[in-house]
């Protein structure tokens, strides 16, 4: 018999002790902050039926779920690929009768199909905090923001940013635009991407009032401070939209009473999530490493989808991004 080659499945790896003891030394981190705001940690199964699971995942997460049938019961499993919907799931459950609000954070590993060209892990080590509430507030939203900075600098990190959004104020723009879904799918990639030529191109296709044109291509800049709110709100009339703006301003600015202005800017342009989150999104991006450091924002109807009426937001770390960034930062100390 054929001795087999030794080696692990694409997208997955070995991680050895002395960058396991880096891993370990930023979760502990990150987890006593989370401890200090008062979010109690919880460990969710690794196999959840697929109907159920499937429930709370947005679509770009469905189509990457590794699944198999279960030969005790015929019923497809899935590997979760994301953590939110089981904290849902055990919230409408398990949970349910809990007093609001829920504080939640979890650290474990998930796991997503990749196409093997794409040289992305599968395997994806997060550490995450999500906050289930009666209804939706700004001052929630910032909290969790301040959150996820706090935790970033009490493991050593400093050059990194918070790119904030809100979906709610795009998805206002887009959905009174005369045009049919699929150039308003057009139109959200465009954005999405920052391309300015092809939203003009697909724009020219179709007649609407020159105020949401130019609404549409400034999109694509209004990226940086608080003046991109004023920009966007002299553009936009819609009562969803400016509420929407007034909201995301609110957020800002108890962050920046918080002294972390710097910390964070506003990308009215964002799209991530489009289908998922209901309103603030904001990623973490650090100097030197291409992919976000984390991710979040609010998902309202999520927990609806599992009989349980309540708003929540969260976010996650990506916990081998974090110890890229701070290797990269450790790096350019010992250079200088």
């Amino acid at each position: 018999m054929a001795t087999p080659t030794i080696s692990l499945p694409q997208g997955v790896r070995d991680i050895l002790p002395e960058e396991a003891a880096r891993i370990g030394a930023a979760e502990a981190g990150i987890l006593s902050v989370f401890e200090k705001h008062g979010f109690r940690k919880i460990v969710t199964p690794l196999l959840e039926y697929v109907d159920v699971l499937s429930l709370g995942m947005g679509a770009n997460l469905k189509d990457r779920v590794l699944k198999f049938i279960d030969p005790s019961t015929g019923r497809v499993v899935a590997i979760r690929p994301d953590i939110t919907p089981q904290i849902a799931r055990v919230a409408a459950t398990r949970m349910r009768d809990h007093e609001l609000p829920l504080k939640l954070c979890y650290n474990e590993s998930v796991l997503r199909y990749q196409e093997a060209r794409d040289g992305k892990s599968r395997e994806v080590l997060q550490i995450g905090a999500e906050y289930i509430s009666e209804k939706a507030s700004a001052s929630i939203d910032a909290e969790m923001i301040i959150i996820s900075i706090e935790a970033l600098e009490i493991i050593g990190l400093r050059d990194f940013k918070i790119d904030i959004g809100d979906v709610g104020f795009l998805r206002a723009v887009l959905d009174k635009l005369p045009v049919n879904d699929e150039a308003r799918g057009m139109i959200k990639d465009s954005i999405a991407i920052k391309d300015t030529s092809g939203l003009e191109a697909v724009l020219a296709g179709f007649s609407m009032p020159e105020k949401d044109r130019k609404l549409l291509m400034n999109l694509t800049t209004f990226y940086g401070e608080e003046e991109v709110l004023e920009k966007a709100a002299s553009f936009s009339k819609d009562a969803e939209s400016i509420k929407a703006l007034e909201y995301l301003r609110s957020v800002v600015d108890i962050v920046a009473k918080n002294g972390l202005k710097d910390r964070v800017t506003i990308d009215l342009g964002e799209v991530r999530g489009f289908d998922y989150y209901t309103g603030i999104i904001f990623e973490g991006f650090a100097s030197g490493v291409g992919k976000p450091i984390l991710s979040g924002g609010r998902y309202d109807t999520l927990l609806a989808r599992y009989g349980y009426s309540a708003a929540a937001t969260g976010f996650a770390f990506d916990v081998e991004n974090i110890i890229a960034a701070l290797e990269r930062s450790g790096s350019k100390k010992r250079k200088g």
